[in-house]
């Protein structure tokens, strides 16, 4: 799987929007949409926080 995928399916899991998560890392629902998308990943700060909040290690969330 891709980091996009991992995310959404994450997200999705936990029953909230992109807004909502976008808030708990501090970033905008656009942010969210392009990781989503695969337009961009999020930066190593951010995936800190997504592995907190998901309770995944963040080799998960990159797909290894």
């Amino acid at each position: 799987m891709n980091t996009k995928d991992i995310l959404f399916a994450l997200r999705t899991e936990k029953g909230m929007s992109q807004d909502e998560l976008a808030g708990k890392v501090f970033v905008t629902r656009q942010a969210v949409s392009r990781w989503e998308n695969g337009e961009t990943t999020p930066n190593i700060e951010t995936l800190k926080l997504l592995s907190k909040l998901f309770d995944v290690s963040i080799n998960t969330l990159l797909g290894s």
